[in-house]
């Protein structure tokens, strides 16, 4: 799921190559501010983290070389400036990388944060004990050197167009504490995962599993802030309770809210509501490893045509959100296919689809095959109503077309993590937040599929998807520089997806933020760069 286009070759996001300057950090910072969060985090180790609640927390005690602002652009970060061609910082065949780094910065426990660190995290990351997501980006690096401790040099392997978003998100890790851990014992459950060490501009404080995520004000913050002495994520696992939590200002932030509560969240004195097109969307993702019917192209099909879609997101989402077109690309980035149109909704030819497959109707009216019937389970995050609206429905037109659907739901933190990094489901419905990158190396090839019976969770193509000519051109489109290159190759990646349908599309969302009005400088991005990017400058208004 991270993904995003090199700017040292032709640029999709804006690159601001500014020098950083000297921002005092904020020496008095006051006032509290309370997230909401629909579930919990599993691991505050940036390398290990695969969901956006622990990205904008995360956001807020980690940095890397780059950031990502709301409209795309790079920013420096632990990096003086953004590398380009025409600032030195990358050679013009697109293989060497040179980052020079502050020399202000220091770890929360006092320690300073040097080239080491840089190096430790990218090695820590190739080393195949450690389970973080993925390592795509991160294995064209040939070499890396530090030739003095504030100068980082990156040589690949070959070029590779979304380099730099690779740095772009929370994700240095300290040298000095985690090279004493034995890299098998790097792990969501391991001390550093729940007792994390940054450079941000909060320190982290307490953690009650299940409840909240405390965080602090870092007073010797390189950069500008911080202005709040406290961030609370607070964890609320219903849907509805946040919405009331925000109306009785138990909680001043409502990131993502349920697009059937927006006309409620009209009606609350003293929020402001930010309504955006995010790169969001939301899918069914068929384990066709695990479960043999799945991985029929035809019983995928038949199933997105019984998908009353336009429905859904008139009736569930009241609206707000736009039927997916088959294809994971979303409208806002700038490789979307427009030619490709919605699966419409038509249950005759889901049943025509699936007697093609060789299924017949059995005495109960559900359909089998050689004995065997077709009964099928979905997963999603207990607690996520709209989620869970959306299984009733699926479950009431399948069951029009001869599909047995059961329901098993599971805590956030179980499904996130154990569920899905195990592929212990037939059908798990949830949504993927993408990057500014269209590459999507990790969702679709291959190479990127976990293997739960090693252990290995490397890779997010949950759905076991397989197909040659995606792999083919997953590997020239981030070899490329030429943009246009690029977007014809993403163009027909989508093709063969919309065909192959290795995830039910379902929508695209419109993110709805409900936040404190008296809450500043709230600006969030609608992508994987998260709501909290620009945590340090919140504050409150006097």
């Amino acid at each position: 799921m991270k993904r995003l286009t090199a700017i040292a070759f032709v640029i999709a996001l804006l690159v601001l190559a500014l020098p950083a300057v000297s921002l005092a950090a904020n020496p008095h910072p006051s006032g509290r501010i309370v997230v909401g969060m629909l579930g919990d985090a599993e691991t505050l180790n940036p390398l290990l983290s695969e969901n956006q609640n622990e990205q904008d927390i995360l956001n807020g005690i980690f940095d890397n070389l780059l950031k990502v602002d709301d409209h795309g652009n790079f920013l420096p970060d632990l990096a003086t400036q953004v590398p380009t061609i025409q600032n030195g910082g990358i050679s013009k065949d697109g293989l060497v990388y040179t980052f020079h780094l502050r020399k202000d910065v220091k770890w929360h426990d006092g320690q300073p944060f040097t080239a080491k660190d840089v190096i430790f995290t990218w090695k820590t990351i190739m080393n195949p004990k450690v389970p973080v997501v993925s390592r795509s980006g991160f294995d064209k690096i040939a070499q890396m050197t530090a030739p003095d401790p504030y100068t980082v040099i990156m040589r690949l392997k070959e070029p590779f167009a979304p380099f730099l978003l690779n740095w772009s998100g929370p994700g240095i890790v300290p040298e000095h504490i985690l090279a004493k851990v034995p890299a098998d014992q790097i792990t969501k459950a391991g001390a550093f995962s729940h007792h994390p060490i940054g450079t941000g501009p909060f320190m982290f404080k307490e953690w009650k599993s299940g409840s909240y995520v405390l965080l602090t004000a870092n007073k010797n913050y390189f950069g500008q802030g911080p202005y709040l002495s406290e961030v609370v994520f607070k964890v609320v696992p219903d849907s509805n309770t946040l919405l009331t939590q925000l109306r009785t200002h138990e909680i001043d932030i409502l990131p993502g809210a349920q697009p059937n509560q927006y006309s409620e969240l009209t009606k609350i004195q003293g929020i402001k509501i930010l309504k955006k097109d995010a790169a969001i969307y939301a899918h069914i993702t068929p384990n066709t490893i695990k479960n043999p019917i799945l991985a029929d192209k035809r019983v995928r099909q038949a199933l997105e045509y019984a998908l009353p879609r336009q429905e859904i997101v008139a009736k569930v989402l009241g609206g707000i959100g736009r039927v997916a077109s088959a294809a994971s690309i979303t409208p806002t980035n700038w490789a979307f296919n427009p030619n490709l149109k919605p699966y419409p909704f038509d249950l005759n030819k889901a049943k025509a689809l699936l007697a093609e497959a060789g299924w017949k109707p059995g005495p109960d009216g559900i359909l089998q095959k050689d004995g065997r019937p077709l009964k099928l389970t979905i997963s999603t995050n207990a607690g996520n109503k709209t989620r869970e609206m959306i299984e009733q429905i699926a479950q009431q037109y399948w069951r029009q077309i001869g599909v047995d659907l059961q329901i098993q739901n599971y805590e956030p933190t179980t499904f996130f993590g154990d569920i899905l990094d195990h592929m212990k489901f037939d059908l798990a419905l949830f949504a993927w937040v993408s990057p500014p990158d269209p590459d999507e190396t990790t969702l679709y090839a291959s190479w990127q599929i976990p293997d739960p019976a090693t252990g290995n969770t490397n890779g997010q193509n949950y759905a076991g998807y397989k197909n040659p000519e995606i792999d083919k051109i997953l590997k020239e489109a981030v070899a490329t520089p030429d943009m246009a290159v690029r977007k014809k190759l993403y163009w027909r990646e989508q093709e063969i997806l919309h065909e192959d349908l290795p995830l039910l599309y379902l929508y695209y969302y419109q993110d709805i933020h409900a936040y404190n009005a008296n809450l500043l400088n709230y600006r969030p991005s609608g992508t994987t760069v998260g709501n909290c990017w620009n945590i340090a400058l919140w504050q409150l208004k006097k």
